[in-house]
């Protein structure tokens, strides 16, 4: 466990307040796994999961909806990571099916959902070429998918150690600066690297290598599949509220949560009313003005 929760703060993958709850519950699954005989990862069963994840609340009542989701992704957080490290490849929560948190079609993530995206953005295909986290870390910016795919070297403010990208905007949505995350700017000093060793210039694009015209509709569709194969990979692609375009609105209401005014959250966003803003990180922002 302990190896585990080092990898999560070294990689910052996760905020702190996301880690001290995310290692309480994981920590809380292992000794309810030992209480019954488990020992070693591999022999719980998936009724061992379920059981923990719709466990009574600690005074006894049952987990609301919410809880169960948080139970549930901080255990696939757990596997990602005893997978990553090559030391179990099983997940006992895969055929784990709860009610969707809402109705919305795109829910924002949730900070713990987030954090197994990014987690899980480096396994399965295209791990080895980063474009996976790439495409994932531009996405935290707030950037849409077609934003991601035109978006180049010279965007970024500073060519091998970025910390913002400007975003062009499209149809829908205003040009706008986008900060990298402590975790995206991670990842893409790494990508910058690569690129530049092989001879990157400022025209080089940073997510998307297809033959079609960058911004358009099949750059699009492609960081879109990126985008939806992380949700795959994390496990959360069969939830009926969530999809791509949940990133930016997680992205959207972690500015709102950190105090930032939903005139702001909508400027960076690009949005151009504050209604679809409101909309876009589940907020009835009337009531919260």
């Amino acid at each position: 466990m302990a190896a585990v929760i080092a990898q999560w703060r070294d990689e910052r993958v996760i905020s702190e307040q996301t880690m001290l709850r995310a290692t309480e519950t994981v920590g809380r699954y292992v000794r309810r796994l030992e209480r019954t005989g488990v020992h070693r990862f591999g022999q719980e069963r998936p009724e061992d999961a379920a059981a923990f994840v719709h466990a009574p609340t600690r005074a006894g009542l049952p987990p609301e909806l919410a809880t169960m989701h948080a139970r549930r992704t901080c255990l696939r957080m757990l596997y990602r990571s005893l997978r990553s490290r090559g030391w179990y490849d099983g997940d006992p929560t895969l055929d784990l099916v709860l009610p969707p948190r809402g109705v919305l079609a795109a829910r924002p993530l949730t900070a713990d959902e987030a954090a197994l995206c990014r987690m899980s953005s480096r396994m399965g295909v295209g791990a080895k070429t980063l474009r996976l986290a790439v495409c994932w870390a531009l996405g935290e910016t707030t950037a849409v998918s077609s934003e991601i795919s035109a978006l180049r070297i010279r965007d970024l403010d500073h060519p091998r150690r970025p910390e913002a990208v400007q975003l062009p905007g499209t149809r829908r949505h205003d040009p706008r600066t986008g900060e990298l995350t402590a975790w995206g700017r991670a990842v893409l000093v790494r990508h910058l690297d690569a690129l530049h060793a092989a001879g990157a210039t400022p025209d080089t694009l940073l997510a998307y290598r297809g033959a079609a015209r960058p911004g358009g509709h099949v750059g699009q569709a492609s960081v879109c599949n990126a985008l939806g194969t992380v949700l795959d990979l994390a496990g959360l692609s069969a939830e009926p509220d969530v999809r791509p375009a949940s990133l930016r609105h997680w992205a959207g209401r972690e500015l709102f949560d950190a105090g930032a005014p939903v005139e702001e959250v909508a400027l960076r966003l690009g949005a151009r009313s504050l209604d679809s803003a409101a909309e876009d990180i589940a907020l009835a922002w009337r009531e919260a003005r």
